[in-house]
């Protein structure tokens, strides 16, 4: 199979490489409930998968008295993604998302420094969110994390040193 790109530079593939690598897209939602609590929801990053993003998108600001905070990240830093969203305020209103390009000024300690790390895994790893929520009332809150993940079916294709 070949391919042109715009300056007439030819672009060879083989016929299978569009098929390799396909995305993989979970999403979890948080719903508040009335109380104090913790909510947590997981989602493996299979082994061989890279994490091409994390988007925690704002559906409706949460009510509970004192404060209700989302964190995202994984077994070895459980904010290393995104830290301490204040999802009952300014931070993320009804209507906005933040990711890794546009973190809103709450990335965590992987996305802090103009990078994304770790994004590759060679082993399956759990990713977590959690929302801890403070004080006995609220119960309007809706916020959801949509992961997503290139996974190769195959044995990816080497680089040819020429």
């Amino acid at each position: 199979m070949s391919l042109t790109r715009a300056a007439n530079i030819p672009l060879t593939a083989q016929a299978d490489d569009f098929a390799r690598v396909f995305p993989v897209v979970v999403e979890r939602t948080f719903t508040e409930t009335t109380g104090a609590g913790v909510y947590t929801a997981t989602v493996i990053q299979p082994a061989g998968s890279t994490l091409l993003d994390i988007v925690v998108n704002g559906v409706a600001l949460w009510t509970a008295t004192t404060s209700a905070l989302m964190s995202v990240g994984d077994a070895g830093n459980a904010a290393g993604y995104f830290t301490a969203i204040d999802l009952k305020a300014t931070e993320l209103l009804a209507g906005e998302s933040i990711s890794f390009n546009l973190a809103g000024g709450k990335a965590g300690a992987y996305i802090a420094n103009a990078q994304v790390s770790p994004r590759f895994r060679a082993a399956a790893t759990t990713l977590s969110a959690v929302v801890t929520t403070v004080g006995a009332a609220g119960a309007a809150g809706i916020t959801r994390v949509t992961f997503i993940f290139s996974q190769a079916n195959s044995a990816a294709i080497a680089a040819v040193k020429v």
